[in-house]
């Protein structure tokens, strides 16, 4: 494919620079790196050691772990025998939870695609959302789209259990044996996505927790010389957020899910960039090339910094993982900067019009 990586790379960086407290992009090409950019401040000397960014450094990558959730749902789904993207989730909840009947029909499909009827308002923990499907749904929305952090949180719960785990179960549990149990499936789910996605793109075992002065930490921008905050431990309410990652772990992981079969068939990972089963949804640049993407967002406003994470993935087979610790100034999103830079050194209107003249120009030299 003719397509200047260097040229894209530095479009993009230029827009994130003097924008932003600290930025780390990896672009690359089917299963390939090829450029990478880091610039300003992953902490400073209010949240010691003062680092410079690198696309090494970690940070909770927000929502961009629902991607990873519904990739490894779906693994979990393939090896299941039995079981689809269609069929109800319930029967793989806690044995001793109340299922209201109203939660029976929704199917693991349309929890992937936010279409489950759930309007939880935020509970993603263990006790919220066992209280939550004993309550029920309003059967007449789902399949009416709403985004809610639940639909991937109970996640954590399913993938063990389609899996074949041994979370320990119990006919009836009380509030100990919940608090067990909540442990329990947070951490199978975490040690699932290890072995079976991140160790098989050949990252090193990850976690959903922060390490004290070393990951990174998300300040205000402009800066307003005060720590930052690194967002805490998210183990207990991982599954719609929680993971911590460097901006080259992101990039490693997805361009192994979707352009390997070391994760899952390509019939699987195309499903789930087809249908966006775990993605934001499908796009395109201004200039008509098609993309699937996942952003991730702490917002400054109710937190000491702000977090924004993203992975975008083109047509063209180019993807972009990006993090950035901090608001984003000058007018753009992440995406629309990409998308920018993207139609910068590939214009897909024109490399058409070429391909059609030059089908032209060989038929009517033929025709002579």
């Amino acid at each position: 494919m003719n397509f200047d990586f260097k040229k894209f790379a530095d479009a993009i960086e230029n827009d994130l620079k003097g924008n932003c407290m600290g930025y780390a992009f990896v672009v690359s090409h089917k299963d390939i790196w090829v450029e990478k950019r880091a610039g300003g401040k992953a902490r400073t000397s209010h949240n010691p050691p003062a680092t410079d960014m690198n696309t090494n450094i970690r940070f909770h990558t927000a929502s961009v772990s629902k991607a990873i959730t519904g990739a490894a749902l779906l693994r979990a789904l393939y090896y299941k025998e039995g079981i689809g993207v269609d069929s109800p989730f319930y029967t793989m909840l806690p044995k001793h939870w109340k299922v209201h009947k109203s939660v029976k029909g929704v199917t693991y499909k349309q929890l992937l695609t936010h279409m489950s009827g759930f309007r939880f308002g935020g509970g993603l923990t263990y006790a919220s959302l066992k209280e939550n499907i004993a309550k029920g749904i309003d059967t007449n929305l789902i399949n009416d789209y709403q985004y809610e952090g639940e639909n991937f949180a109970i996640m954590r719960l399913l993938i063990p259990r389609l899996a074949g785990n041994t979370v320990p179960q119990a006919d009836n549990g009380d509030s100990n044996f919940d608090i067990i149990q909540a442990a329990a499936y947070s951490g199978a789910y975490i040690n699932y996505v290890n072995e079976h996605l991140f160790e098989k793109a050949e990252l090193p075992r990850l976690d959903c927790k922060p390490t004290a002065y070393i990951d990174g930490v998300c300040y205000h921008f402009p800066y307003n010389n005060k720590a930052g905050t690194a967002f805490s431990d998210q183990t207990l309410v991982v599954g719609s957020k929680g993971w911590v990652m460097s901006a080259a772990e992101i990039g490693r992981f997805f361009r192994t899910l979707h352009f390997t079969e070391k994760i899952m068939p390509y019939a699987i990972s195309n499903m789930m960039r087809d249908e966006s089963l775990g993605y934001d949804g499908n796009g395109a640049t201004p200039e008509g090339v098609t993309c699937y993407s996942k952003g991730g967002w702490f917002p400054g406003s109710q937190n000491a910094g702000e977090l924004n994470a993203l992975i975008i993935g083109y047509e063209t087979d180019v993807q972009v993982a990006m993090i950035i610790n901090s608001e984003l100034a000058g007018g753009k999103s992440m995406g629309q900067i990409i998308h920018a830079a993207h139609d910068k050194v590939y214009n897909k209107t024109a490399k058409f019009k070429k391909e059609v003249l030059i089908k032209k120009n060989v038929v009517v030299k033929k025709n002579k």
